[in-house]
Formats: C-alpha cells, sequence, structure tokens
C-alpha cells in the first residue's frame, strides 16, 4: 500500500516536471535534444518532491493552495500573452499549435503555482522588522547622501535634463505657449516659480532652471529620508535600511531622474510619501484584529496627516491617471480604516476636495487647456489602426467610420506597435471633431472590430503594453542628456565634463544589461510581479493594512496597462521603483499592539 502511495507520488511528480520542461523549453526556444533540458527535468522533478514532502506540507495554511492558484493563472496568463509567438514557433497547424499552448499552459501554471507555494512558506517565516533601536541620524544621512550622490548628475547635466516636454513646459512659463494641462499645469507651475526666482536674482534663464533641478533634488531627497524614517518606526533592521538608503543614492536612475524636468519625478516622489505615510497609520495600531488610528496628537498631524494629504493632492494633480489610481483606493482605504472613520473620512474629504477645486473652478478661471479625447484612447486607437493598417476585413460601415477619424491610406504608416503618438497625431489632423460628436460610436465599432479581429486586437495590446507587465522585455531607461534643441536659446551648459565622466555615464546605465539580478532593479514587468507577490503575502497574513500599501502602487500600473501611449516608458512606472522599499517590507511589519 505504501509503495503504490509513492509510486502515484512519483508518477506525479514526473508529470509535472515534463510539462514544466516542456514549457521552459518553448519558452526559450530550446531544442527537444538539448542536453540543458535534462537538467531541468532532475532539477523540477526534485524541487517538486520536496515541496510535496511531508515537512512542508503539514506548514501550508489552507489559504495558500487558493492564494498560489491565482497567482499561477495570473503569471502563466500574462507569460502568454507576451510569448505566444515563440512558444507556437514555426507552427501553422491549428491544432499542433492549440496542443502546444494547451500544454504549455499547464506547466506554466505548475511552475508558478509551486513557486508561489514556496514564497508563500519562505517569506511567511521572515522576520525582517524588530523592535532595534537604530541611529535618529539614519534619514539625516539618507538625505544628505543622496544630495551629494546625486550632485555629480546635476553639475553633468546642468542646468537640467529637458526633453522637448519640458521644453513645451518652460515655454509656457515664459508665455510663449498657451497654458496647457497636458502635461500638468500645476508641474508647470512649480517651474515657473523657481524659475523666477532664479531669473530675477540673476537675469540668468539656466540659473532659473537649476533652481527648479535643486529644488527637485531637495523634495526627492527628503522623500528618501521620510520613508527611512518610517522603516525606522516600523522596527525594519538597520542592514536593510541602510540597503534602502544605498538603493536610492547609488542606483543611476534615481540620480538622473532627480535632475530631469518631466512630472513623472515629483509625481513618484509624491506617490513614495503618500505610501510611506500609508504605512504610518498602520503603525499606529489595532484593536480587535482591525486597523485602528487613534487620537491623533499635534506631532501625528505634521508627521502623518500633513504629508499624506500634501501628497495625495499632488499625485492626483501631477498625473491624471495618479487621480484614477486615488480614486480606485479610497474606497480599499477607508474600508480597512472603518474603524477610524472620524480621522480618515475628514483626511481624505480634504484631499479630494482641493483636488477638485484645482481641477475644475481654478483651471476654467484660468482657463487652462485640457488634454483632448484621443489622449485618453491609446489602446482602442492602436488597436483599431492595427486592423486597418493591416488591411483587414472590415464591414462597409466600419470602414466608413474609420475613414472619418483618420486617413485609411496613411494609417499604414503612422502605426506604431509600441507607441500611440503616431495615429493621435493622423486623428488630429482631420477626424477630432467627428471622434468629439460620436463618442458613443467609436467605442460600438471598436467593440465590433475586436470580435472579429481578436487575435489583432490581443497583439496591438501586447505590443503597446508589454514593458509595463512582463520581465523580459529590453528598453533604455534614462539616456536623455542635457537640453533638447529649442526655439529659446536654452543650451546644456555641463559643467562636470570630459570624455572620462560620459564614458562613467555610458557604463552605468549599461551594467544593468550585464550583471544578473541587479537587472532586475530596471525591469517594470519584475518589479509588478514582486508587488502582486507583497500584496498576496499580506493577504496570506490576513493583513489588511499592510496589503493597502501595495495597492495604490497597483492601480497606478493597471492605468498604465490600460491607457498608456509608450509601450515601454519607464517614467511613467517611476513610482513603482521609488516605493519599493515600502512594498517590499509592508508585508512584515506590525501595529502598534501587534509587536
Amino acid at each position: 500500500m505504501v509503495n503504490n502511495k509513492m509510486q502515484c507520488r512519483y508518477l506525479k511528480w514526473f508529470i509535472s516536471s515534463f510539462f514544466i520542461s516542456f514549457a521552459l523549453m518553448r519558452l526559450t526556444g530550446m531544442a527537444a535534444n538539448h542536453p540543458v533540458s535534462i537538467i531541468i527535468f532532475i532539477v523540477g522533478f526534485y524541487v517538486l518532491s520536496v515541496l510535496n514532502g511531508d515537512n512542508v506540507q503539514s506548514r501550508i495554511q489552507k489559504r495558500d493552495t487558493l492564494i498560489a492558484a491565482i497567482l499561477g493563472v495570473i503569471f502563466c496568463g500574462l507569460t502568454l500573452a507576451a510569448r505566444y509567438g515563440t512558444i507556437t514557433g514555426a507552427l501553422t497547424s491549428g491544432l499542433f499549435c492549440a496542443i502546444v499552448l494547451s500544454a504549455t499552459s499547464i506547466g506554466l501554471f505548475l511552475m508558478y503555482f509551486f513557486f508561489s507555494i514556496w514564497f508563500l512558506q519562505a517569506a511567511g517565516g521572515l522576520h525582517i522588522a524588530e523592535r532595534i533601536e537604530s541611529s535618529r541620524r539614519l534619514g539625516l544621512f539618507a538625505f544628505v547622501l543622496c544630495i551629494l550622490c546625486w550632485f555629480a548628475y546635476f553639475l553633468y547635466e546642468y542646468p537640467g535634463v529637458m526633453t522637448p516636454d519640458s521644453v513645451n513646459q518652460f515655454a509656457q512659463v515664459i508665455g510663449a505657449y498657451e497654458l496647457s494641462n497636458h502635461h500638468s499645469i500645476v508641474h508647470t507651475a512649480l517651474i515657473g516659480f523657481f524659475y523666477r526666482i532664479g531669473f530675477s536674482l540673476t537675469q540668468d534663464a539656466h540659473f532659473g532652471l537649476a533652481l527648479y533641478t535643486l529644488a527637485q533634488m531637495f523634495f526627492m531627497a527628503f522623500v528618501v529620508a521620510y520613508v527611512v524614517k518610517t522603516l525606522q518606526k516600523a522596527g525594519v533592521k538597520p542592514f536593510l535600511i541602510l540597503m534602502a538608503i544605498l538603493f536610492y543614492a547609488l542606483t543611476p536612475y534615481n540620480g538622473i531622474y532627480a535632475v530631469t524636468m518631466w512630472k513623472d519625478v515629483p509625481f513618484a516622489g509624491c506617490f513614495t510619501l503618500f505610501l510611506a505615510a500609508l504605512m504610518r497609520f498602520l503603525l499606529c495600531g489595532k484593536d480587535a484584529g482591525v486597523p485602528l488610528v487613534p487620537k491623533l496628537g499635534r506631532k501625528e498631524y505634521v508627521s502623518i496627516v500633513l504629508p499624506y494629504v500634501f501628497a495625495g493632492v499632488m499625485l492626483c494633480l501631477l498625473r491624471t491617471n495618479g487621480w484614477y489610481a486615488f480614486l480606485a483606493s479610497l474606497p480599499f482605504i477607508l474600508y480597512v480604516y472603518r474603524k477610524s472613520w472620524k480621522v480618515m473620512v475628514p483626511v481624505h474629504g480634504i484631499i479630494l476636495l482641493l483636488v477638485l477645486l484645482v481641477k475644475y473652478p481654478v483651471m476654467q478661471i484660468y482657463d487652462i487647456k485640457q488634454a483632448d479625447f484621443v489622449e485618453s484612447l491609446s489602446i482602442p486607437i492602436q488597436q483599431i489602426a492595427r486592423v486597418a493598417a493591416y488591411g483587414e476585413k472590415m464591414s462597409d460601415e466600419q470602414a466608413a467610420f474609420v475613414k472619418n477619424i483618420m486617413d485609411m491610406d496613411k494609417a499604414a504608416e503612422a502605426y506604431r506597435p509600441d507607441v500611440s503618438d503616431g495615429i493621435k497625431n493622423l486623428i488630429r489632423e482631420s477626424g477630432m471633431d467627428y471622434l468629439e460628436s460620436h463618442k458613443g460610436d467609436f467605442f460600438r465599432h471598436w467593440l465590433l472590430l475586436g470580435f472579429a479581429h481578436p487575435k489583432t486586437y490581443l497583439d496591438a495590446f501586447v505590443e503597446q503594453t508589454i514593458g509595463f507587465w512582463y520581465p523580459d522585455t529590453a528598453y533604455e531607461v534614462g539616456l536623455a542628456d542635457g537640453i533638447y534643441p529649442n526655439d529659446f536659446g536654452l543650451k546644456w551648459r555641463p559643467l562636470l565634463r570630459g570624455n572620462a565622466v560620459v564614458k562613467v555615464r555610458e557604463i552605468l546605465f549599461k551594467l544593468h544589461t550585464l550583471i544578473p539580478l541587479y537587472g532586475m532593479l530596471w525591469s517594470m514587468g519584475f518589479m509588478l510581479w514582486v508587488l502582486i507577490l507583497t500584496i498576496a503575502l499580506s493577504i496570506r497574513g490576513k493583513l489588511a493594512a499592510n496589503a493597502l500599501v501595495g495597492i495604490p502602487l497597483l492601480f497606478l500600473m493597471l492605468t498604465l496597462i490600460v491607457a498608456t501611449p509608450v509601450a515601454t516608458e519607464f517614467r511613467y512606472a517611476y513610482a513603482l521603483f521609488f516605493g519599493m522599499p515600502l512594498f517590499l517590507t509592508a508585508p512584515f511589519v506590525r501595529g502598534r499592539n501587534e509587536a
């Protein structure tokens, strides 16, 4: 009887290992006779035998299997969507493609399922938060170190990195262009505020812009210090806090973004400040298993509520998707802290009131031009454009509608799978008025075309968004230098120069493509998967307030996935990286009454 039971186990592990090996071989393009395939099979068999052993099985909680199954479906689905072309390879038979995709799906699901089981077990036993007293000056140290490390980028990029978006905002500041909220009027106002101070003192436009760059650097360093102090309050081990400080100070993209005039940079800082304050609410304590924010004193209003309100308002105003992420997170925040409604409802009411006041009355009074309708349709118009560009079949009614919003003869030339600007500009040439007055017809035809061409729609979606949700995607980060050509007399004036400096910069921004593991710190898709895993870990421990620290970031990434204009724009997801130390440690911290 025992032997039969063991034989069944071995057979189960053998079959599972076979499917996992098959999936990995299809995913990597490995030949069936490659000797490494045997190693993969043996390693898979061994890992499965360990995970299915009595020692591990006895520690698996009831909810672990359900959580692992959900994670397995998510990660398997993302992998298939990203690499189904590689998986099917040169196969042309529909039947063979279906068989290969099915077998690969089984293998991928099993691989991710068992990995999730292992992760929940391993991470669930970690203890990174202990009530250890660490230096009170660690926040100040983090602030100073970041400024010192980032200052080299400031000297090299003086007065700051300005791409066409930044130049457009500068033109609004000096009155050359009309005011527009396309690039966030609040961010434009901030640039203008510091620019005018600097220009009034020196009559030098470059110094005025440099003053804004310095202010941005100091703000981002302040956020780092606030994060560090939050981690200290959470009792995170000093060694891990030091690692977080080094990540902020030494990772090249943090340095170059600190001196780049994009709204995405202060947006990432405000988003991280918001998450850190949210973690501080968690640290206030619990009552009967429900997160509770006790009556706050003056100190807490200054150290928690004020940063939380400021960050909440700014993240809603600096990027439109920040506003959507905040609104989507709000019901979860209010539900988790339902026992503290006397504190949380007024706090979030103030944020909403201030945001709505700026978004509507203030912008209407100053006649701020808003982004046009087509700007929010990046994914749908890319899908329709792909159908038109590839000459796929449309009904007469559908073809007539598409012709009314874009010149179909130019669609093939304007369509780029990873960027929607070409198609948006094509629509702006002749079809904006028609699109604005036929919004309902647009969504109806978009839906019907999707039913007729599901593979084309899927391909368009994947190529437009893949960088945000799949780890194995190549893209460039932080390569913008100096000030782009413009008509306003602005020029790049590096104070730190030389071939050696250029070479060091080049090496710094290539190392992630050469060094294993380190490269993952540059991957938006990988970081999203890690975020999902940390939220799952908090849910496994029934720690709703801990999961809440990562929820706004998850919604932020979802807004990018459904509406991004560019497939692999790192700056759009920069908040995910700047807030990383918070969501990585969130599952392990406890409230005051839980320690």
